[in-house]
């Protein structure tokens, strides 16, 4: 007997059973084949020519309790059986635009589309309400990624918890982020990947927070690590003097002994690697001194949440006037190149706006959790420097990814076994902050300059 439970012949999903059946007919150790209708065997119209060529060849029977005996060796046979092929291929391609379109209409009705209970929610006589525990830990899990921590140590922070998914499982990296892209976390509902309007379930964080999260996760220079287990402080972070990441990588030297380093991806003459501890060494003072410094300029001052309301308010009006732009195409009010053209406008501004408060969200994310530097230490003592240190390297990665951008230049003048802390440039993204001491952020033409200024260096004619 060969059986594939649950596993539908319309679907294109490998059935293992039927392809074992085949390859008994074609060894010539089945001579009939019963199934329950022929719309078990098979629903696809090449399957079917297939069955009817190995069956003709081998001279095998088809009996089915629900469509009698087909004769395969004839040629009205072999019609019938493309006839009930073609009637289940109809009858299931119908059956699926039901489907589709039922579950097209709950979506935009923001109801419930079936399936395992969300994590976060739920369901209650009155319909899903939070479940404020679990709602909690969506919101840290928010908040962790926003503040530039990996979603493996929060995975790891669950287990030591004992915190499960809804079914009671281990999470895992793709169960998180698919659990935090989801609109519904915003009470949002969507419909093949487009948000299409509100959903039945209460939000849980704010839209803005749910996109700026978003935007981070989906972001295709952001670190792809399913592990909890980052080690070096600046791989992936900073970059070669090709503006590349650089990658953590071992060499060997002349004695035999092993040291990390920091190189580019790209091989070859431009490209750079660098003693790890040299470079983090150098990059730990110089980030102890800037946040000392900027402790005592600016006490890193919280996000005005007026402010953040202002931009929620600019950001709920913007997405107003998409709406009427649309109700307008809809009713004949404007056409299709107005539509298009308005939209144009709106978008760029809303697309503004939502820039502005995924800075404010990921800023109010770092402030709770990653480092901060009283006002009264002394960046010449080492307390400060010892507790940067001290700190895991997931907070000191965050904080620096937040904070600057660092390019690592080749070694250019003297020796090149005596590190050169000029080849190692450092620059402020928050141009707000006022670092005199650091160049703009890294470009191109920033690059050059700090080659020729701080290395002497005229550099290469691309």
């Amino acid at each position: 007997m060969f059986t594939d439970n649950d596993i539908s012949a319309y679907s294109g999903k490998p059935r293992p059973g039927y392809r074992r059946m085949l390859e008994a007919i074609a060894d010539g150790t089945v001579d009939v084949v019963v199934a329950w209708h022929t719309d078990r065997l098979h629903r696809s119209p090449l399957e079917l020519e297939e069955y009817i060529s190995l069956s003709e060849k081998h001279n095998v029977t088809t009996r089915t309790v629900q469509a009698g005996e087909l004769d395969l060796s004839t040629a009205s046979g072999r019609m019938t059986a493309r006839i009930h092929g073609a009637v289940s291929r109809q009858e299931s391609e119908h059956k699926s635009e039901r489907i589709s379109r039922k579950a097209q209409e709950l979506a935009m009705a923001g109801k419930y589309m079936g399936g395992g209970r969300p994590y976060g929610w739920q369901q209650t006589d009155a319909g899903w309400v939070l479940d404020e525990a679990e709602a909690a830990v969506v919101r840290e899990a928010h908040s962790h990624v926003l503040a530039g921590f990996s979603l493996g140590s929060f995975i790891q922070g669950m287990a030591e918890r004992g915190i499960t998914t809804a079914r009671g499982n281990k999470w895992s990296y793709a169960t998180l982020r698919q659990m935090m892209l989801r609109p519904r976390n915003a009470g949002l509902s969507e419909w093949k990947g487009e948000v299409v309007g509100q959903s039945e379930f209460p939000a849980i964080v704010e839209r803005h927070v749910w996109e700026a999260t978003r935007s981070v996760l989906t972001d295709p220079s952001r670190r792809r690590s399913t592990s909890n287990k980052v080690k070096h402080l600046l791989s992936g972070i900073a970059l070669c003097e090709c503006l590349r990441p650089v990658r953590a990588a071992q060499i060997v030297d002349r004695k035999g002994v092993k040291h990390n380093i920091y190189r580019c991806a790209e091989t070859g003459p431009g490209h750079v690697n660098k003693r790890m501890s040299y470079v983090d060494d150098h990059v730990e003072q110089q980030v102890v001194y800037w946040l000392a410094m900027e402790a005592k300029v600016t006490a890193s001052a919280p996000v005005d949440e007026a402010v953040l309301e202002a931009f929620r308010t600019d950001e709920a009006a913007y997405r107003e006037r998409l709406n009427t732009a649309a109700r307008m195409f809809a009713d004949g009010t404007i056409d299709g190149e107005q539509l298009a053209e308005m939209s144009k406008g709106i978008k760029a501004k809303l697309e503004e706006v939502r820039q502005k408060l995924h800075k404010a969200d990921e800023k109010a994310a770092q402030q709770h959790q990653v480092v901060t530097f009283d006002e009264t230490w002394n960046p010449n003592e080492g307390g400060a420097l010892e507790k940067w240190r001290g700190l895991h390297v997931e907070r000191k990665r965050a904080h620096i990814r937040a904070t600057y951008e660092i390019v690592l230049h080749r070694h250019a003048r003297g020796s090149a076994r005596v590190f050169d802390p000029a080849t190692v440039q450092i620059a402020g993204k928050d141009q707000q902050i006022h670092y005199p001491d650091l160049p703009f952020p890294a470009t191109p033409e920033g690059v050059a300059n700090w080659k020729r200024e701080r290395l002497g260096v005229e550099p290469a004619t691309p």
